[in-house]
């Protein structure tokens, strides 16, 4: 992607980010900037300049708190997207999209669900503790019903791991109607057990709960930190989570793996 526009991109994802801080700050919602946003705040002090895309993660109760609001009260200039207010939509976590734009990938050309810059916002249910193969086993079942509901709104993704399988699992319950899929997915990863210490995104699709978690308190214990000319939360313990994402996280990646990762089919800002 060109530099001017990808800056344009930054200019305009920066002030939703600035608005969606302060709004959940006004609304006691805890949140934190993770994977390659909370990278980019300690590397960067804010985007990483190939990035196109800002990541943000809540507790379960925070989560579904936030999307109450924001349907009630949204953030000027910009509507919440999940399962609920759109009806094509097709992703189990939530967007804040920037209304009059336009930002559609290329698995997704052929879909109808409503589309412009966003925020993707993850929520982090409970899990037993990081690695365990039930935990696996869960993460992967969910998937795979996502892909059934992609398949049903004309979403062709690449898919990682074992094809054959997944496309196998994906037809067989895809026979199941839409919100079917989406009711079996949210009995299956919504988990609010007190005894249970940590948390991890059922939904991620980079990093499996082996790396990608938190403990419940770290939400108790979130920092502000600069980004850019504004301030994002982040956990008090940042840099025990991005060395178990990206070990030397310090370090830049070679020239050619300096890309965002998404294939853009057509953006208009």
């Amino acid at each position: 992607m060109e530099q001017n526009k990808l800056d344009k991109i930054h200019s305009i994802q920066l002030e939703m980010l600035r608005s969606f801080h302060e709004y959940c700050n006004s609304h006691g919602i805890r949140y934190t900037v993770i994977c390659g946003t909370l990278l980019g705040t300690i590397r960067h002090k804010g985007f990483i300049p190939w990035d196109d895309d800002i990541d943000v993660g809540l507790l379960r109760e925070d989560y579904e708190k936030l999307i109450k609001f924001l349907q009630e009260e949204p953030i000027e200039g910009c509507f919440i997207q999940d399962y609920s207010t759109d009806s094509h939509y097709y992703m189990p976590y939530a967007k804040l999209v920037k209304e009059g734009t336009v930002f559609v990938e290329e698995y997704r050309k052929n879909c109808k669900a409503k589309n412009g810059l966003f925020i993707d916002i993850f929520p982090f249910d409970s899990i037993r503790e990081p690695g365990l193969k039930s935990t696996k086993l869960r993460r992967m079942i969910a998937r795979l019903l996502t892909f059934a509901v992609w398949s049903k709104e004309e979403c062709h993704m690449e898919r990682k791991g074992n094809k054959k399988l997944i496309n196998l699992v994906s037809a067989v319950v895809g026979v199941l109607p839409k919100q079917t899929l989406i009711n079996i997915q949210n009995k299956l990863v919504i988990r609010n057990h007190d005894d249970w210490e940590y948390l991890a995104s059922m939904f991620s699709s980079n990093y499996d709960s082996d790396r990608l978690y938190f403990k419940k308190t770290d939400f108790d214990n979130l920092i502000e930190l600069p980004f850019e000319d504004i301030v994002v939360n982040a956990p008090s313990n940042w840099e025990e989570n991005l060395k178990r994402l990206y070990k030397n996280y310090m370090a830049l990646p070679p020239e050619d793996k300096r890309n965002s990762g998404h294939d853009v089919y057509k953006i208009s800002i």
